[in-house]
């Protein structure tokens, strides 16, 4: 499972769990409450119960699992703020404060958990001073001194654990998602990147065509200067086509020498004439490896999305063919679909 859709279902299965408690709980407090006349009290708690009970049915098809733990967050503390204000509500209920940082910081994360804590529970703190500032033996010094404590040691805590993990949920999206030799994009976040564009084209009517890229002779090179080099060329090539290529365009390594480029609202036509610039800058470019210079020649295939396929499998079967066309033509060449032509190159140097 990609780590973002792993994240989601976390989420989702911290959010379903809250939604379960808070109907129990709430419907169990309303059972107290109507007996002892309090009917208001009760009659919220109930309202409660029925927006998390409509919620958990919500949770399990949606895809916007953030935008609901923040309805229901808002939705929660702000019944509890109001339970809390009434007159016939005991000093007890404030603790269930002390639990706002670890439920917010586990559905919204550090920074809306952090936010959404500090709001509602000085909010809360703020109702307590102002029902019980008279009340001596609440508003003592040593009994403040102690809630207060208790509810920046939870705050921080549930922040500095958010945080970490976080960070370890980066680091591991960063590992799923890009090549660490080149520091392309890989084959998980290609196709996360194409689903998206396929749907922009789709919506929109703009083209997208697919770039298979593959070195020539890139074995040779392994074979007579080691695999140091062989790494040397393939983050110098890397280099230039992120220099060459558009910011929105997504380039990719599919694995060993071979590279996918996706080209965003760009049609067969144009991409091959890309893809010939592509095969020229490569085949001027001198990459210096200790005390030589090293000089590699990319073939490359085209496909054109609609014409030659709809989904990713097939445009990179489609480019991997015409790939191997061109290399099988003598190499250094551009191949691309009956619609748009076989841009063929001439061969003016041979990859090593």
């Amino acid at each position: 499972m990609h780590p973002y859709q792993a994240n989601q279902e976390h989420r989702r299965a911290v959010l379903q769990a809250m939604l379960l408690i808070t109907v129990i709980s709430a419907l169990l407090f309303a059972a107290l409450n109507f007996p002892d006349d309090m009917v208001l009290v009760a009659w919220i708690q109930v309202a409660l119960a029925a927006f998390a009970a409509g919620l958990l049915v919500v949770v399990r098809r949606t895809q916007r699992v953030q935008t609901w733990c923040l309805c229901f967050m808002l939705v929660l503390l702000s019944a509890t703020l109001l339970l809390l204000s009434r007159p016939e509500i005991s000093t007890y209920a404030f603790i269930w404060l002390l639990i706002i940082p670890l439920v917010t910081h586990l559905l919204l994360g550090s920074r809306l958990g952090l936010l959404l804590s500090l709001g509602y529970m000085g909010v809360g703190g703020g109702i307590f001073l102002y029902r019980f500032s008279g009340d001596p033996e609440l508003v003592r010094v040593e009994v403040l001194s102690n809630v207060v404590i208790a509810a920046l040691t939870t705050l921080g805590l549930s922040h500095f654990y958010e945080r970490t993990r976080e960070r370890s949920e980066r680091k591991l999206m960063h590992l799923a998602t890009v090549d660490p030799l080149t520091g392309l994009a890989n084959r998980m976040r290609l196709n996360d990147v194409f689903q998206w564009e396929r749907a922009q084209a789709r919506r929109n009517g703009t083209p997208l065509a697919v770039l298979m890229l593959d070195l020539d002779h890139f074995k040779r090179i392994n074979d007579e200067h080691g695999h140091e080099a062989g790494d040397t060329v393939l983050v110098a090539f890397a280099r230039m086509l992120r220099e060459r290529l558009r910011e929105i365009d997504l380039i990719s390594r599919s694995g060993g020498e071979e590279f996918l480029v996706l080209l965003t609202n760009t049609d067969g036509k144009r991409a091959v004439a890309v893809a010939e610039e592509l095969r020229q800058r490569l085949e001027q470019l001198a990459i210096e490896y200790q005390d030589k210079v090293l000089k590699v020649t990319v073939s490359i295939g085209v496909a054109d999305y609609g014409p030659d396929g709809m989904d990713l499998d097939t445009l990179s079967r489609i480019a991997d063919e015409r790939l191997y066309q061109a290399k099988e033509n003598g190499r250094n060449r551009v191949c691309g679909g009956p619609a748009v032509g076989a841009r063929v190159a001439p061969v003016t140097a041979v990859g090593v």
